[in-house]
């Protein structure tokens, strides 16, 4: 019985009852295509996440209180716009980006935790 290699669309006849590609290279080069074409359709919010905790991380590294107005927030190119997740603490709900948190205390003030 002849089998299909996804890869290169060639016809081959499998040595073992699991083969689904005609050699290991054409395996390791689809296997590694399908990885890059994930890695890019991820990578524009891959790099606002990384952003994001960036700045957070350098604000609770250096600001004891963490209390920051939300104006030094868009100034450092922070966007709201992409969290990881969220978490209630302390009657609060906190957007957080991976180990930082922040809520919106009021129309200008945000508190930032880490909670990992």
């Amino acid at each position: 019985m002849n089998y299909i290699d996804p890869l290169t669309k060639e016809s081959f006849i499998p040595e073992r009852s699991n083969q689904r590609f005609a050699n290991r290279a054409n395996q390791i080069k689809y296997n590694n295509l399908r990885a890059q074409k994930k890695r890019k359709s991820k990578s524009e919010i891959d790099i606002i996440l990384d952003k994001n905790r960036t700045i957070l991380n350098i604000i609770v590294d250096t600001n004891p209180i963490n209390n920051i107005s939300k104006d030094y927030l868009l100034g450092c190119g922070f966007q709201f716009s992409c969290i990881t997740h969220q978490i209630n603490k302390d009657g609060h709900t906190y957007n957080c980006v991976y180990e930082f948190g922040y809520t919106i205390l009021n129309v200008n003030e945000i508190k930032i935790i880490k909670h990992a």
